[in-house]
């Protein structure tokens, strides 16, 4: 068995908001883990072909409007 690994924190699921929480506590220099039983992140912010030629997507961010200052901030943008 490998050496324990040690984080400051663990984020449970890598949606948008876990992947904003996991992204604020390592530029404030936490060693963060991301959870995520999916095959991808994003939760509902994901495009996906749920059916050969037809892709999907929920939009909820959309609606729940991420916060210009988190945009600018975290640098999505770039």
């Amino acid at each position: 068995m490998g050496a324990a690994k040690r984080y400051d924190a663990v984020i449970i699921g890598g949606g948008h908001n876990g992947l904003v929480n996991a992204a604020y506590l390592a530029r404030a220099g936490k060693r963060v883990l991301v959870l995520e039983r999916r095959h991808l992140l994003g939760g509902s912010t994901v495009t996906e072909e749920i059916y050969p030629g037809f892709k999907y997507s929920i939009l909820s961010y959309v609606v729940s409007l991420l916060r210009p200052e988190i945009i600018r901030e975290l640098e999505l943008p770039r």
